[in-house]
């Protein structure tokens, strides 16, 4: 079990390094391509005026949703975190309609009972359970 795992962790760097490498190849051939050098100092890394309020409430609701991930379990505090997030991203109107809100409920909702279903029932993989966690024992089913 432990090789399984070791082999994972050398492909997924693996992985990453090829990765990373056609990243600064594509970045320079583009930098070539525009009339500089290939290494050439990168510019800002945030665009001047990047929205803050949604990258660092990104920031913000990620550290929270680890913290509580193990506390309250996978699907419930999921839902409610891909809830926040998508109200995180919508616009002034989209903020006013009642139509947006219930969508995002139902996205949300779906979208954590599927992956949770997926993942923890089908693939047999234990996501963080809390005290949200639904177990069915006569069935073979756990909803974390």
């Amino acid at each position: 079990n432990f090789e399984i795992k070791f082999y994972g962790v050398i492909i997924a760097i693996g992985v990453l390094v090829i990765l990373g490498v056609l990243l600064i190849a594509l970045e320079g051939r583009a930098r070539v391509k525009a009339g500089g050098s290939f290494f050439a100092k990168p510019g800002r890394f945030f665009a001047e005026n990047y929205d803050k309020f949604k990258f660092w409430g990104c920031i913000v609701l990620m550290i929270v949703y680890f913290f509580f991930l193990d506390k309250l379990g996978f699907t419930f505090w999921s839902m409610i975190c891909l809830y926040l997030f998508n109200t995180l991203f919508a616009n002034k109107a989209q903020l006013k309609s009642a139509k947006y809100h219930v969508i995002s409920v139902i996205i949300s909702v779906v979208a954590c009972f599927i992956i949770s279903i997926v993942f923890g029932t089908l693939f047999a993989i234990t996501l963080p359970s809390g005290l949200f966690t639904i177990e069915i024992p006569s069935l073979g089913f756990i909803l974390y």
